[in-house]
């Protein structure tokens, strides 16, 4: 099995914590090495490709060393082109199209990883009966950053990308639904024809028929996902979270005794429910604060206001 690393992301979510300078997927979040370096780490024993574009090629190269092989994308095009460009470079390289790759973000956090390990022979083992086996993450609350699975009696009936929160609601109410964790198992040759049938703009691209700038900018659940049906979901059993919010970060993070997440040389004193990250930070007598010392520049948040921070970002850039 190859591993394919989507190392892409804008860092704008999790702001001032992560940022378009440093993306959340180069950070560390308690659990030794970043987010990154935990991906490549999770596949040890596999040959692993990991596709970036040239401004986080140097973060890249920093964090992983020889680890992975590292692929830079000709321009940023999003999730589909960034696959099949890896799955060109593969078949360039003599990977037969019969060989299973696995493909996965860079910044997801899994409570478990033994979970996701114990669960990777049966994913194989469908994607070698022709099928694109994705794993499935039961939904607590109606989520519009994640796509959505529906299955009936074991097999997956339909595949909704990122819905507002009514239809997200709805799909709730409806049940049967799982988050779609945006990492995808197959046999080489299997998802080729998924590109030439469903995108034949970007599959242009893999005959040579087109320069990579030119293709459109589509993720993997638009140009394949949603129009396949040669989908296989395995329902996901323990903690995920792909961290792109301050409320699902604080609901991932390992807490103190209490309630604290301290990144860095914190000392927190008489300091409760509180997410404190970087060097040189003294706290005392606080409660459910967010502090964040990042870049030369300090930010304090309450926990009840954190959802005003990607204001605040924009509001600051138009004032630069």
């Amino acid at each position: 099995m190859k591993a394919v690393i989507l190392a892409g992301g804008s860092g704008t979510r999790l702001w001032p914590l992560s940022s378009e300078e440093i993306p959340k997927q180069f950070l560390s979040f308690g659990k030794g090495g970043s987010l990154l370096e935990q991906t490549v780490r999770r596949f040890t024993g596999r040959e692993v490709l990991v596709v970036g574009n040239e401004k986080y090629a140097p973060m890249i190269q920093e964090q992983l060393g020889s680890q992975a092989e590292v692929l830079i994308e000709p321009a940023v095009k999003s999730t589909a082109p960034a696959i099949l460009l890896a799955l060109k470079h593969l078949v360039e390289r003599g990977t037969s199209k019969e060989e299973i790759c696995i493909v996965c973000p860079s910044d997801h956090y899994f409570e478990k990883e033994e979970d996701f390990l114990h669960l990777l022979p049966a994913a194989e083992m469908g994607a070698r009966g022709g099928a694109i086996v994705t794993f499935g993450i039961t939904p607590t609350y109606p989520e519009t950053g994640y796509g959505y699975i529906k299955t009936e009696e074991g097999e997956v009936k339909r595949f909704v990308e990122k819905p507002d929160l009514e239809t997200a609601t709805r799909l709730l109410e409806e049940g049967n639904y799982y988050w779609n964790g945006g990492i995808f198992v197959f046999q080489i040759g299997t998802l080729l024809k998924e590109f030439e049938t469903h995108a034949p703009e970007l599959f242009a691209w893999f005959q040579g028929q087109v320069a990579f700038e030119d293709l459109p900018t589509i993720s993997i659940d638009h140009a394949i996902m949603e129009k396949t049906e040669n989908i296989l979901l395995i329902p996901y059993p323990s903690g995920w979270s792909d961290l792109g919010s301050w409320d699902r970060l604080e609901e991932a993070l390992p807490k103190n005794g209490q309630g604290n997440f301290l990144s860095g040389a914190v000392e927190a004193i008489d300091t409760e429910g509180s997410m404190i990250f970087g060097d040189d930070i003294v706290t005392l007598g606080v409660k459910d604060l967010v502090v964040i010392k990042r870049e030369g520049k300090v930010v304090i948040c309450s926990k009840e206001h954190l959802h005003r921070l990607s204001e605040t970002r924009s509001n600051l850039i138009k004032e630069t």
